[in-house]
């Protein structure tokens, strides 16, 4: 089918601020025609599978070529494969790997929506709003929510046909009310991680232990994993509170928690205690990604 396009320059269709590809397209779906799934079919191949959009960096010259971008801008849009190491995928000035990444809801923030319509401006999705870390929005501090508060249906991109609205009820996003929790120091973490000022970025990162301020974010994203199961599988003595973020910030800090399972184990009365806590740590740290395992191995090997 041929597909309606602008010319390049001033009448380019433009790519808001960290807008993903699923937003982009289908704004420009909208705006080109009023059948927008004969556009969608024509870039995804069936219009139902608007989620991964977000992956097709291959389709970058048809994207360009509609919206009269250059292929550069249109690029942005997309999070992209990396052939080392296996599994990484980069997008904006982040890389991170696959399980990171949760296309199968559309999570969205009320309060960035709702600014974007304050601004004149197209209500749009942030790419960075897709990875399942990430639990409030970078730029604002505000929760994002990933089902209607009007119809309480799981958001999802499959139904979507306004980036700004429930695709079931079609309540308007930014008007939802989305739950009043404070932010963890965890998610104050993910959001400073992934923040669109590099120096918000470079400030939470110069907190970090010294070794690991250069590491990606998928990286770190999953060191904090892994050390919360480590927590987590012999908990003795260390609370109901998950580790946070500071336990990164210093390889000594990063030791006790790592060792402190089986220093904890040593001290019960449980004579197989040791035992279950030395397996447990050597399960979480077997099943952890290779740069976090050889990392945590060589701290647990100097300090146990």
């Amino acid at each position: 089918m041929s597909v309606v396009t602008l010319s390049p320059g001033n009448n380019a269709f433009f790519l808001m601020p960290r807008e993903s590809a699923p937003s982009f397209v289908l704004r420009l779906a909208n705006f080109l025609t009023v059948k927008p799934d004969r556009f969608l079919r024509a870039f995804l191949g069936d219009e139902r599978t608007l989620a991964s959009a977000v992956y097709l960096h291959h389709k970058s010259d048809f994207l360009a070529e509609a919206s009269g971008l250059d292929r550069q801008a249109a690029s942005l849009a997309f999070i992209r494969r990396l052939r080392d190491p296996a599994g990484a995928r980069t997008f904006l000035d982040f890389t991170v790997a696959d399980h990171h990444i949760d296309q199968t809801v559309r999570r969205v923030s009320p309060v960035a929506l709702a600014r974007d319509v304050e601004a004149g401006i197209p209500p749009y999705h942030r790419l960075p709003w897709s990875l399942s870390d990430l639990n409030h929005d970078p730029e604002t501090g505000s929760p994002l929510i990933c089902a209607c508060d009007h119809c309480g249906r799981t958001l999802t991109w499959e139904n979507c046909v306004d980036v700004a609205s429930c695709g079931w009820c079609g309540r308007p996003l930014w008007r939802a009310t989305a739950p009043d929790e404070p932010m963890s120091a965890f998610d104050e973490f993910v959001s400073a991680l992934f923040h669109p000022d590099p120096i918000v970025r470079a400030d939470r990162r110069s907190k970090l232990a010294p070794v690991l301020i250069g590491w990606s974010e998928g990286d770190l994203l999953d060191l904090m994993s892994t050390l919360r199961r480590v927590q987590r599988i012999f908990p003795i003595g260390l609370g109901a509170q998950s580790a946070g973020p500071e336990v990164i910030e210093a390889n000594s800090s990063i030791s006790r928690l790592l060792n402190r399972p089986l220093k904890d184990a040593a001290l019960s009365e449980d004579r197989g205690a040791v035992t279950v806590a030395a397996a447990a740590t050597t399960s979480a740290l077997m099943t952890a990604p290779r740069p976090i395992a050889a990392f945590l191995n060589s701290l647990l090997v100097r300090r146990a």
